[in-house]
């Protein structure tokens, strides 16, 4: 799995959490703590976000810059007619 998606997986499970937390009916000590932990949660998601935008992975950078390119297979002609 890329690190693009563990970070938005990340960010998207903090979310969760705090969606879970509102929708549920829980005593309140347990839904404050919850929503502090899927803040938590979000907002490391979303500098794991950021620090992949900023600084990209050096093999990534490789990657999209230097694409082999491949000649295409010549095709070979075949008989026009089966007589």
């Amino acid at each position: 799995m890329s690190s693009l998606t563990k970070a938005a997986l990340i960010c998207g499970s903090g979310s969760m959490i705090i969606l879970a937390s509102i929708l549920i009916n829980l005593p309140f000590y347990v839904q404050i703590l919850l929503l502090l932990a899927g803040l938590v949660i979000s907002i490391y998601g979303v500098f794991l976000l950021v620090k992949l935008v900023v600084h990209p992975t050096e093999k990534f950078a490789k990657e999209s810059i230097e694409q082999p390119t491949v000649p295409a297979p010549k095709k070979r002609k075949g008989p026009t007619s089966t007589l």
